[in-house]
């Protein structure tokens, strides 16, 4: 299982190269939304997590938590990362 601060750390870097920011621009309480990502961001996020985490995320996942946190999103892919 991935300890939440390895998959939070690799996350937030894979989201301040797609985004073009700083890590302190990010908390975990921060909704996805806010980071205004667009489809391929996501296909970045699932292709990270199948890669780094072993962890496959279907669109669903995103689809059906509008208000996911990134923090959620961690803690997700660290659970499932077993």
């Amino acid at each position: 299982m991935a300890q939440y601060d390895e998959v939070y750390s690799k996350v937030c870097e894979m989201l301040c190269d797609a985004k073009d920011l700083k890590e302190a621009d990010l908390t975990p309480d921060m909704p996805l939304y806010q980071l205004k990502l667009d489809s391929l961001d996501y296909v970045e996020l699932m292709v990270l997590a199948k890669k780094a985490f072993g962890v496959t995320i279907e669109a669903d996942v995103f689809i059906n938590n509008i208000n996911m946190t990134l923090g959620e999103l961690c803690h997700y892919l660290s659970e499932k990362s077993q």
